[in-house]
């Protein structure tokens, strides 16, 4: 679930403006919405509000001049008033402004009323035991408290169209306040999400606080790819190629340590997580082949896998991206990689050396590529496109766009076939160094790069057998199958 912090709130004490302060600008009748508080966000809710067809008040509180109420107004389409006269004019109050001034509300004219609370925690507030929500709820004890509305942000509020697809969480322990504030989320173009009692809003007012939560186990999984691949390339390429090649000690090879070992060890380690995103669903499909039903819960370490899978392919399209470009400017018959170039031609030159003059053969490379090199960065190119468009199809506006079976085929189909042309990529570059390349009894990256994706094919062949995947679609589409373990001590008492 998308989480935007809401902008600080005024934090000015409560005062009402003077009574003669009062502008009106058009609304519609009859579906009436107060806010408290003349905030970004509580513009931006107005705004939204009226665009959605509301007829807004806003009650200020603060002492603004004339010339920024217009300016208000002018933005919002809403009506600037009092609080009280806010208040008066609608059963539906959102109240946008900290918690640290609820005892400042007008407190008596809100028993009754639905009152939406928008706000977040602040770090004064923080360790307090109840939420916000709750905290008011004490205050207007006869009024219809509900929480909803504060992962959203000003800024998408105002410029983010109607989002439909934004999940709204809402939580209150009033029937009627549900249904007035889920009918408000809708109208306003999101997407309303029942949590429950209103002591669920302790988890609402956490969402936005969260500092990547989802993504904390995708980042642990890649950093420690990359730190163990990046510690074996410099064991491999700088300290084994001195101990096993070199007579002397050669520290021209550790230049290598920045540019080449790091761009190296993002290709590896981005074939690598993507084989790691697929083999989770081979996993899967295995295990639900076995035993028998797709109601089982997996375990929690592959539950935790199959979730974080978005995060590990777009931190893979980012290595993949980065691989590609840094590619360009290591890739040329100059650096280690004569063998996908056209061999060179060889002249024989004078050359100058502490000022004598000795006769030299110097090698004037080609740069076109041989058709090795022509295989391997055309299957380069293939896999980066691929995962440019796994990338952009999995954002919620474009999913939001998909139809199920679109998704799956762009998910599914070209993931497999991005799995396929990348490691036909990697086999391209070195299928022969790979095989002969063992200093200090270490395989080259190019080589444990293949094993998961290695693992993923073979699995997705034993899964497409006929028999075998029938059974697995029929799990899939709800049927309960015997367990396989079950089945087979059935034949054998049978035989």
């Amino acid at each position: 679930m998308p989480a935007h912090r809401n902008p600080a709130f005024s934090a000015d004490p409560v005062t009402e403006t003077p009574a003669d302060l009062e502008m009106t600008s058009p609304g519609v009748e009859g579906r009436r919405l107060c806010v408290l508080g003349s905030g970004d966000f509580g513009r931006a809710i107005a705004r939204r509000a009226v665009l959605s067809g509301f007829a807004v008040k806003i009650g200020t509180r603060s002492k603004e001049k004339q010339e920024d109420l217009l300016r208000l107004i002018e933005a919002t389409g809403a009506s600037v008033t009092t609080q009280a006269d806010a208040v008066n004019s609608s059963e539906l109050v959102v109240v946008c402004i900290s918690r640290r001034f609820y005892d400042s509300l007008p407190l008596q004219l809100l028993a009754n009323k639905v009152l939406i609370d928008v706000s977040n925690p602040d770090d004064a507030v923080r360790k307090s035991p109840i939420s916000n929500a709750e905290y008011l709820q004490q205050l207007v004890p006869s009024a219809l408290v509900v929480k909803a509305l504060n992962i959203l942000s000003a800024y998408s509020l105002e410029t983010g169209g109607m989002q439909g697809s934004k999940e709204v969480p809402i939580a209150t322990d009033s029937d009627i306040g549900r249904a007035k504030v889920t009918q408000l989320v809708r109208d306003m173009g999101f997407t309303p999400v029942d949590l429950g009692p209103l002591r669920q809003s302790r988890y609402i007012e956490a969402v936005p606080m969260e500092f990547f939560n989802s993504w904390r186990g995708a980042f642990i999984v890649v950093s420690v790819l990359f730190l163990v691949g990046y510690v074996l390339n410099f064991i491999k390429f700088q300290l084994c190629h001195n101990m096993t090649k070199n007579k002397t000690w050669d520290w021209s090879v550790f230049k290598q340590i920045l540019m080449t070992n790091f761009n190296r060890n993002l290709g590896v380690v981005a074939l690598t997580t993507l084989g790691a995103i697929y083999l989770a669903g081979i996993i899967a499909g295995f295990m639900q082949l076995y035993r028998g039903t797709k109601y089982s819960r997996f375990p929690r370490w592959l539950d935790n896998w199959l979730r974080m899978r978005k995060q590990l392919g777009l931190l893979m399209l980012a290595m993949g991206a980065t691989h590609g470009c840094m590619s360009l400017g290591i890739y040329h018959p100059h650096h280690q990689y004569d063998w996908l170039f056209e061999p060179p031609k060889t002249i024989r030159a004078e050359v100058k050396i502490n000022g004598t003059f000795e006769i030299q053969e110097i090698p004037l490379w080609r740069h076109d590529p041989n058709w090795r090199g022509e295989v391997f960065l055309t299957l380069g190119a293939v896999t980066l496109c691929l995962l440019a468009i796994l990338g952009i199809a999995s954002l919620p506006s474009v999913t939001d766009r998909l139809t199920w079976r679109e998704f799956a085929f762009i998910q599914s189909k070209l993931g497999w076939t991005a799995l396929v042309a990348g490691s036909l990529h990697n086999l391209v570059l070195g299928w022969d160094y790979m095989l002969k390349a063992y200093d200090c009894y270490f395989p080259t990256g190019l080589q444990y790069a293949l094993y998961l994706p290695l693992l993923c094919l073979i699995g997705k062949l034993v899964l497409l057998v006929p028999r075998v995947n029938r059974r697995l679609m029929d799990i899939r589409s709800g049927e309960v199958k015997q367990p396989l373990r079950r089945a087979a001590r059935k034949r054998v008492s049978a035989a």
